[in-house]
């Protein structure tokens, strides 16, 4: 059984690891955006399909302009797919959402399993699921952490309350030695 010293000594040694997997997530993640959202699609693509998003300036409107041509089929299905996902999954967004950047690459993956996008799709899966389990065991620590501080703190008054127990019952005893000597004394 782990005593409470070596859980946290645990814990604490575990972080910089868990820091250091994170870090290599989120570098892998720069490279992917980077690396497949530049330039063109490559030779022998079919250049009216358009360039896969790029860092957008302006995310809400890349988005909606994504969103409204994969609602109306306007384009490539797959590549608003992919732009949707990669929009909403890029670090820069001040409106980040990884759940939906998911599901985006998840319908991408299922829905055109051929697509020039699907291996990417795929990759970016991997990555924002491994975040997620990262994200999960933190939230998961922060609730071990506030558990045991109050824990801790019950803990500390439980001894305060013991201590004034102790302190009136020594009050308590030099009383009645005081009133015994009295009572001796007469």
């Amino acid at each position: 059984m782990k005593t409470l010293s070596s859980t946290a000594s645990t814990a604490r040694t575990g972080m910089p690891a868990l820091r250091t997997f994170h870090g290599a997530i989120v570098f892998g993640a720069c490279l992917l955006i980077g690396g497949c959202t530049i330039g063109d699609l490559g030779i022998g693509s079919d250049s009216s399909r358009g360039p896969i998003v790029q860092t957008p300036t302006n995310f809400e409107t890349a988005l909606r302009q994504n969103q409204a041509a994969l609602a109306e089929r306007k384009g490539a299905q797959d590549l608003a797919l992919y732009n949707i996902g990669v929009i909403l999954a890029d670090p820069s967004n001040p409106r980040r959402d990884q759940t939906k950047a998911l599901q985006s690459f998840k319908t991408l993956v299922t829905e055109y399993p051929r697509s020039t996008y699907a291996e990417q799709a795929k990759t970016w899966i991997q990555v924002l699921e491994q975040q997620q389990k990262i994200t999960d065991e933190r939230l998961k620590l922060a609730a071990e952490k506030r558990a045991l501080n109050r824990e801790r703190e019950m803990l500390l008054q439980e001894r305060q309350k013991l201590n004034y127990a102790s302190e009136k019952s020594q009050q308590l005893d030099m009383e009645i030695e005081k009133r015994r000597r009295q009572s001796l004394g007469r």
